[in-house]
């Protein structure tokens, strides 16, 4: 088995991403003879097949989760057909607990690897079948061995990155572990099938993340279920990143109700941008947290989440999940409006999906789940919530999405909130608005997007604030055809009148020494009819909008009709 090739591959969900899986096991192994390859979802499976054949390996492993398995279940079925003699293991959380029931639905797969795979693939490499953690084929009989024990130590787990790889990934996702587990037993999450959390050594983690910042790696993602499981470890990590990272952001996946406040005391001396928080919520109905075996309390989430508010700089991303137990749609609105009023940079509403392995999966009767047979295993109702209700909520999604969660629209969602009493009433009508107008029937650019929302709300005060969204995130654009103002060319001569040395060394110093011709190149100027970086009165005014420092500067009003 020692001289097998053996090629380990990963289909990730998006270009950005990295695998950290494949980079483990590769790492762990330590062998000339293991190589890996990285493809994505989106390409072709033909493709992936002929870059897969023609490395010509002994063995190929298939790394498997919910967004992949289904890509590399073809791919595989190909490569038996053309290389009947190549192994095929299939390995990951998406086989790892139903594996006899995939041995003998696809019987191009010769053996599965289950649970943590480091240890199991290292010995397979060495003894073959014989290894723990596998289930494989002999004779036409499936054979179980016994499960492997988990790796207490995961400081014995080699770091899996190198030089020339962060160079070959620049200004991709890198992800990273610095402890496995999660104290908490959350119903519908795999990590709640393992009962300890383990840590990487400290002055080890602190090493690999220099690492990181050495490199200049743009982000560097946790997959640590629960960063801050242990506050004095959370701290003295954080402090270490302050105190030595520059260009580089982590997010960290954290549980609020263990936010302390020696932890915020730390996010106020912390570069904007140094830190990402993801906190899930997943509902405020209390009904709904204890049945999926949560022990959150929504007043210490709120207090936790507005402590790191006020500290400042720091991306806030909470999440809701939509089909758990208790939950219909009123519920759900309410549990939205909950969490939306905390204001986070980022509100990611998922859908519920049941995983293999999990407890919410066993209690699919209990609650009346109707859900689609293929991963990855999305809710379709229950006995809370109808399809319709789901279908609707999907809707809500994409135009939250694409009109919050973008942040290139934020006066004109300020403006919309404020004549809603509910958040979610105003994202739902929102939502019908452009379903009912027939928007989501194509794909639609973000200058559409713009156009459509100066339909939806016909306020003369409304289509200006769009207007400054639309100067204000977009660079270099031309005045919109639903633009009150019609461009007028003679502003052309009026931006040489207003930028006086004078002016430009009050408003735009920056650009003292560049001669005028050359700084009109880097701002634009355009007219409204309301004040809306005053008073939002009626009041027509100039603003330009700097481009190259990103600024925006209200330099004259009361200009004539």
């Amino acid at each position: 088995m020692a001289d097998m090739k053996a090629l380990l591959v990963a289909v990730n969900a998006k270009y950005i991403h990295t695998s950290l899986s494949v980079r483990t096991l590769k790492a762990y192994a330590n062998s000339d003879n293991v190589e890996m390859a990285e493809y994505t979802i989106n390409e072709r499976v033909e493709d992936i097949l002929r870059s897969i054949f023609l490395k010509k390996t002994d063995v190929v492993l298939f790394s498997c989760y919910i967004w992949n398995v289904e890509v590399c279940l073809d791919v595989a079925d190909m490569l038996k057909k053309v290389s009947p003699e190549t192994k095929i293991i299939f390995g990951g959380p998406e086989v790892s607990f139903d594996d006899t029931e995939y041995m003998q639905k696809y019987d191009f797969i010769d053996a599965i690897m289950r649970g943590e795979g480091e240890a199991t693939f290292k010995e397979w490499l060495e003894i073959g079948e014989m290894a723990d953690g596998i289930t494989y084929r002999e004779n036409g009989e499936i054979i179980r061995n016994k499960d492997r024990e988990l790796i207490h130590d995961i400081t014995s787990i080699p770091f899996p990155y190198t030089d020339e790889d962060i160079e070959k990934n620049s200004g991709k996702l890198i992800y990273y572990e610095s402890s496995r587990g999660c104290p908490f037993r959350c119903s519908y999450c795999l990590s709640s099938t393992t009962h300890s959390v383990r840590f990487r050594d400290m002055d080890v983690v602190k090493e690999e993340l220099m690492f990181f910042v050495r490199h200049n790696v743009r982000i560097v993602k946790f997959v640590d279920r629960t960063f801050n499981a242990d506050r004095k470890r959370t701290c003295e990590l954080v402090k270490f990143l302050i105190d030595n990272a520059k260009n580089t952001t982590f997010h960290f996946e954290v549980a609020a109700d263990l936010i302390n406040d020696e932890l915020v005391e730390l996010f106020k001396t912390a570069p904007e941008g140094l830190f990402q928080l993801e906190i899930g919520v997943q509902s405020t109905n209390d009904k709904t947290i204890k049945a999926i075996d949560r022990k959150t309390d929504f007043e210490m989430i709120k207090r936790a989440v507005k402590l790191v508010q006020k500290a400042g700089g720091v991306h806030m991303h909470l999440d809701l999940i939509v089909g758990l137990p208790f939950e219909d749609f009123n519920s759900f609105g309410k549990s939205f409006d909950d969490v939306f009023n905390l204001r986070p940079d980022v509100l990611q509403l998922g859908f519920l999906k049941l995983l293999r392995g999990t407890k919410i999966r066993s209690e699919e009767e209990k609650y009346g789940y109707r859900y689609n047979s293929k991963p990855p295993y999305e809710v379709l109702k229950n006995d809370f919530i109808s399809y319709e209700d789901v279908l609707l909520l999907k809707g809500i999604e994409e135009v939250f999405e694409r009109y919050y969660n973008s942040g290139v629209f934020k006066g004109a969602m300020e403006y919309l909130l404020e004549k809603y009493n509910s958040p979610f009433e105003m994202f739902k009508k929102l939502w019908l608005f452009y379903d009912g107008n027939g928007y989501n029937k194509v794909g639609q650019s973000r200058n559409s997007l713009y156009e459509i929302l100066s339909h939806f709300c016909d306020d003369e005060l409304f289509c200006d604030i769009l207007k400054l969204d639309y100067f204000t995130y977009n660079k270099g654009v031309n005045s919109p055809k639903w633009s009150l103002t019609k461009y007028d060319r003679s502003i052309l001569k009026t931006r040489f009148d207003i930028l006086t040395d004078e002016f430009i060394a009050e408003n735009l110093s920056e650009y003292a020494d560049i001669p005028t011709k050359e700084t009109v190149k880097y701002l634009q100027f355009e007219t409204f009819e309301y004040d809306v970086l005053s008073d939002c009165e009626k009041r027509r005014n100039i603003i330009i909008f700097d481009n190259k420092y990103n600024r925006r500067i209200r330099v004259c009003k009361d200009l004539k009709q």
